[in-house]
């Protein structure tokens, strides 16, 4: 009888903590599934904004300095991006420059100075 008073309790037992455990996994699901609603939502309202036309203006203005005629824009940059795009200007000014003084030198130079100038690098007058 003890027997079986016993194995009627554990299975009683058993039976509360698998329900306990589904309950809790139930539970733990919905409110991820809640969590991940929320996140859809904001989403969805995060990509209304950005396909709008208000958001697109914006960002033609900051990113290539469009502007209406009533507004004054300014774009800022790191100082990194402005010496990237100051150094590159001021080099290609620099060969030119020289590209122009090599020629304005063996312009009025013969053939034979010319040749001398080229292999020496030394000026023949």
């Amino acid at each position: 009888m003890i027997w079986i008073i016993l194995y009627i309790l554990y299975l009683i037992i058993s039976k509360t903590y698998y329900e306990y455990k589904i309950n809790s996994h139930i539970e733990y699901i919905s409110s991820l599934n809640q969590s991940i609603k929320e996140k859809i939502n904001e989403a969805q309202k995060i990509i209304e904004y950005k396909s709008s036309l208000a958001y697109k203006n914006k960002v033609l203005k900051e990113q290539q300095s469009f502007k209406n005629k009533w507004e004054e824009v300014v774009y800022l940059t790191t100082q990194t991006m402005y010496n990237k795009f100051v150094n590159e200007v001021v080099e290609k000014k620099d060969i030119t420059e020289q590209i122009i003084l090599k020629d304005s030198i063996t312009d009025n130079m013969t053939i034979k100075q010319k040749w001398l100038y080229l292999i020496f690098k030394k000026n023949t007058y």
